[in-house]
């Protein structure tokens, strides 16, 4: 354990949020399910693996009845989360220095039961011991009706990983210190990398040694990661993919249970969609655990995003069954952009076109949130129109495109003496605005991540309820012009001081497309 925290304190991870991760999603797809969560708003949660606090304070700040703990094995980094904590002024979260096997009672004397308890990036890359503790206290301290989630890596898609991984450890086994051993592991992969591209070529005999499709796929994609994550996912001493069976099994013997995936993949896409093959997995895979598994194998899935319960909520015939009422437990949010006569989602894949109204509807009030009850009791008439919504929402779950909530989530415009940034973020945006290598990514309220840059973050303080839009752009000409500051105009060209009408202009269009950002991060209040 000495080594792993070793490595983390001196090439630690930025802390990053991961929208996956949110309790809210949590709270949200729980309830879909057809359980009874507790309330995000005011829940406990515990964060195992918490690095600076990067995942935890988004959702403490923007839930103040809320409580949060956060442990890592790095000194190192819970310093620094105390540190910003006290900066940002979060006073409903909390750092501790701690290793998993040895978390008590004690440690959670202020707290009790969590309602959900998150652990990302941990699982695979830690001893055994280690696992079957992080299990031992989701059993001990997740609340009766609370939602755990553990990310893993999984086989048999990491298979092939596992040959890149093998090998860079073994090129770097002399290396001395974390930064060299990443250089050195680059090198590596881009001898890995030619050596597969020469496998490529008609008629090269040694192509029969290496599945030079697959690593040439997995080489490219490393190599545009940072050196962190080369660091800790393909270096660190435990990185030890699991096949899911095996995974299930340990939450058998921790009386835990497998709730379904955080993506719904498992309940939208339950199913090759192949009729031969899914007869075959229906009539030779009794359990759902088993067809998982069997999926997993013929996908080679290389991660997985579980959520977990309680072995007594989970009966041995469940099985996920979605009908309107569970729909209506949902409020969701989901833009689409128009291309011709195509929607896509966020992640440019096109949406199915005979719900091209309803991808508007949402397009419209984005970022405000849509529940199924309403748009249905606005079809009432129209039975054929409601069947429509009805399969229209189940199109934009299982495309994994949309934040989900149980609450509602409004659309606040920016407006002098209405509206503002909110109070609570203002100590998250003065932190961003202030260091120049931040150790955590900024996030919404809900865990996705939110494109701002310090400069953006400056300017986002100036919407504060008493500056105008006029105002906010006559602030930001003379903060930029006086430090000589460029803008980038919508063709991509770089707007600079000399020309003044665009400049002014470009500050406009720069302010107006930051009050876009605020607006869809959910940052405004009204008050």
């Amino acid at each position: 354990m000495n080594d792993i925290q070793k490595s983390y304190d001196e090439l630690p991870y930025i802390s990053a949020a991961f929208s996956e991760t949110s309790p809210a999603r949590l709270e949200a797809l729980a309830s879909f399910l057809s359980f009874t969560p507790p309330s995000s708003k005011s829940a406990k949660v515990l964060e195992i693996g918490c690095s600076y606090g990067g995942n935890l304070f988004p959702f403490a700040i923007a839930n103040p009845q809320a409580k949060a703990l956060g442990i890592d094995l790095s000194e190192v980094q819970i310093n620094k989360a105390k540190e910003l904590a006290a900066q940002m002024r979060v006073d409903n979260i909390e750092f501790k220095a701690k290793d998993i096997c040895d978390f008590t009672d004690a440690d959670v004397s202020d707290y009790g039961k969590f309602d959900y308890i998150i652990c990302h990036g941990v699982y695979s890359w830690v001893p055994d011991v280690v696992k079957d503790a992080i299990l031992k206290t989701i059993k001990r301290f997740l609340s009766p009706n609370g939602v755990a989630y553990v990310s893993y890596n999984t086989y048999p898609g990491w298979k092939i990983k596992d040959t890149i991984r093998d090998c860079l450890i073994f090129g770097t086994k002399d290396i001395n210190g974390e930064a060299a051993k990443v250089a050195k592991a680059r090198e590596l992969l881009k001898v890995l990398g030619e050596y597969a591209k020469f496998c490529q070529k008609d008629g090269n005999a040694s192509q029969i040694f290496v599945n030079f499709e697959s690593l040439k796929f997995h080489i490219d994609y490393i190599l545009t990661m940072n050196d962190s994550y080369i660091a800790h996912e393909y270096l660190e001493a435990f990185n030890n993919p699991i096949y899911f069976k095996d995974f299930a099994n340990s939450l058998e013997k921790n009386d835990l249970a497998y709730l379904a995936e955080v993506g719904l993949e498992d309940v939208f896409q339950s199913n090759l969609g192949i009729e031969e093959f899914d007869t075959y997995i229906d009539a030779n895979f009794g359990s759902r655990i088993e067809k998982e598994q069997m999926l997993d194998f013929l996908t080679n899935r290389v991660f997985r995003r579980t959520m977990i319960v309680h072995k007594e909520l989970i009966p041995n015939d469940f099985s996920v069954n979605i009908g309107a009422d569970e729909l209506c437990k949902l409020h969701i949010s989901a833009g689409f952009n128009k291309e011709k006569d195509n929607y896509k989602n966020v992640s440019n894949t096109p949406m199915k076109p005979e719900y091209d109204w309803l991808y508007q509807v949402f397009t419209d009030v984005y970022p405000a949130s849509v529940n199924f009850a309403d748009v249905a009791a606005l079809l009432k008439d129209d039975e054929n129109a409601v069947k429509s919504a009805y399969f229209g929402f189940m199109e934009i779950l299982a495309a994994d495109c949309a934040k989900l909530t149980t609450y509602e989530r409004p659309k606040i415009i920016y407006e002098a003496g209405k509206s503002r940034l909110k109070e609570r973020v203002r100590g998250y945006f003065e932190y961003f605005c202030t260091a120049n290598e931040p150790v955590i990514k900024i996030a919404d309220e809900l865990n996705a991540s939110a494109n701002f840059s310090q400069f953006d973050a400056f300017i986002a303080l100036k919407f504060n309820g008493e500056n105008s839009l006029e105002n906010i752009v006559k602030q930001t000409v003379k903060f930029a012009r006086e430090r000589n500051l460029e803008f980038t105009g919508k063709n991509g060209a770089t707007i600079k001081t000399v020309s003044k009408n665009e400049y002014q202009k470009a500050a406009e269009n720069y302010v107006k497309d930051l009050e876009l950002k605020l607006i869809d991060g959910g940052f405004l209040e009204n008050f």
